[in-house]
């Protein structure tokens, strides 16, 4: 999957994938009292959609386009892996050894394209690679499934737009059929990671309709960043009807919703997320956002202390969090974000980094040198702590320093 989004909107994306947020610009201390916070929805899935606000857009691929392959690309593909060279190998490690193949040639970039598309010109982001390699394992007795995995965040900004990315992988795995039950020898999975990181993990498995949902999500956020709006909702849209509990969908459609200044019916949207009990932090960021900007701050304090309290246990979430806060110059909540972080993580170099940072800003250059030289510690890349050797050295030109 692949993005993050507005003023600073968030979402996240797989491309990596990414989806939008709204960051809360400002954070209320939580006291010892969790308040309640409880979300009443009456709406329905339709009632997200608002069609009139945006004009039609012709030629949305539906699903099966998504993974066609040209006939000369399905006959390319059959002839390999019926070839001697691939004779000895199992029907997963063919599809893998071909893919490998195309792969010195891949040009990867953060384009979400189709499975067509990507074998065609040679490139994509790893959302696209996992639609090739499940195109290419329908054609023959192969099984995909696929992962989450947590790597670290990658930040970019478009636009005055944050992105943020996930990172996905595609298990391939041979069927075998036995007194018509299906069973799959584990030596036989193959794990394909289109950019392996050093201690990346896998979170958790993606079901078919989330993954589907990922494409129209991509191309959602993509179109918003080319500031095509009207493209960007005909994409969620689908992408809710493929997995109408999808939070990341849900969450940008509530941002695009007041990228065109209808506040109302963003709220509906991200009641309607927020009803779901997903408490993704992201619909919880941009829930507040909305109050805040209308001067509900009663309802937005709730809603803080919410967040406060979140129980999110992904230190990267965190992290994430706190880099946008960041670039909202809200520098105390900065703080509190990566303090979270680290409560979850103390080995971590990036939290320790962006608190020396959030310190120097607010004009604290010992808070800052103490919380960097204990980034420079923990980091085991020679070129990420000679920058940071840098900055210290910077800020400690900076000032009086004791």
């Amino acid at each position: 999957m692949l993005f993050i989004i507005n003023s600073m909107q968030r979402f996240t994306a797989h491309q990596f994938t990414v989806l939008p947020i709204l960051m809360a610009f400002i954070f209320i201390a939580a006291c010892q009292s969790t308040a309640r916070f409880e979300i009443k929805n009456n709406y329905t899935e339709q009632d997200l959609f608002v069609d009139h606000l945006f004009e039609p857009v012709k030629n949305i691929p539906n699903i099966d386009q998504v993974f066609e392959l040209t006939p000369e690309q399905e006959r390319d593909f059959i002839k390999a892996y019926n070839s001697s060279d691939y004779r000895s190998l199992s029907d997963s490690e063919r599809v893998y050894k071909y893919l490998k193949s195309r792969l010195q040639y891949f040009n990867f970039h953060a384009e979400t394209t189709m499975a067509a598309e990507s074998l065609s010109k040679n490139s994509g982001n790893c959302l696209s690679l996992a639609i090739l390699t499940r195109a290419l394992s329908n054609l023959v007795n192969v099984g995909t499934g696929f992962e989450i995995a947590r790597t670290e965040p990658v930040f970019q900004l478009e636009n005055n737009i944050q992105l943020t990315s996930q990172h996905i992988r595609t298990v391939v795995y041979t069927k075998e059929i036995r007194n018509t039950k299906q069973y799959v020898n584990s030596n036989r999975k193959i794990r394909i990671d289109y950019f392996p990181s050093f201690g990346s993990r896998t979170l958790r498995r993606v079901k078919k309709a989330e993954f589907f949902a990922m494409f129209y999500i991509n191309r959602a956020a993509e179109a918003i960043i080319k500031e095509n709006n009207s493209l960007a909702y005909w994409h969620l849209k689908t992408a809710i009807k493929h997995q109408a509990d999808n939070p990341a969908a849900i969450n940008m459609l509530g941002v695009l919703y007041r990228r065109i200044d209808n506040e109302q019916v963003a709220e509906r949207v991200f009641k309607y997320g927020l009803s779901l009990k997903t408490d993704q932090i992201e619909l919880l960021n941009n829930y507040h956002k909305l109050l805040l900007n209308a001067g509900r701050h009663n309802e937005a304090a709730v809603v803080a202390k919410k967040l406060a309290n979140h129980n999110n246990k992904d230190p990267f979430n965190w992290i994430d969090l706190a880099n946008s806060e960041f670039n909202e110059k809200n520098y105390t909540n900065t703080i509190k974000y990566f303090e979270k972080a680290i409560e979850l993580a103390d080995y971590l170099h990036q939290p320790y980094a962006g608190i020396a940072k959030a310190n120097f800003m607010l004009g604290r250059p010992n808070q800052a040198l103490k919380a960097l030289n204990q980034a420079i510690d923990n980091t085991r890349h020679k070129k990420t702590k000679s920058i940071y050797q840098v900055k210290y050295d910077f800020f400690k030109s900076q000032g009086n320093i004791n």
